[in-house]
């Protein structure tokens, strides 16, 4: 089931309109748990930005010496 979370980021300051403590962090995933898409809403303004990253390519493995990947949350 795809799941999406939304958070305040304290102390932030928005670059549109200046307001503080007014972005919120709104992250969707697939779902596996990977993150499909983070965005950042001012709630004051209304500006909304992206910051898409590239998905991260898994770590090989060639000499079998590699117990486990950490993946938090």
């Amino acid at each position: 089931m795809a799941r999406t979370r939304k958070r305040f980021i304290a102390g932030a300051e928005c670059p549109a309109c200046g307001a503080a403590d007014t972005l919120q962090l709104t992250i969707s995933t697939d779902p596996e748990g990977n993150v499909r898409e983070e965005q950042v809403q001012c709630v004051a303004c209304q500006h909304t930005f992206k910051d898409k990253e590239e998905p991260k390519q898994q770590a090989t493995n060639n000499d079998d010496t590699l117990i486990g990947l950490f993946k938090p949350e």
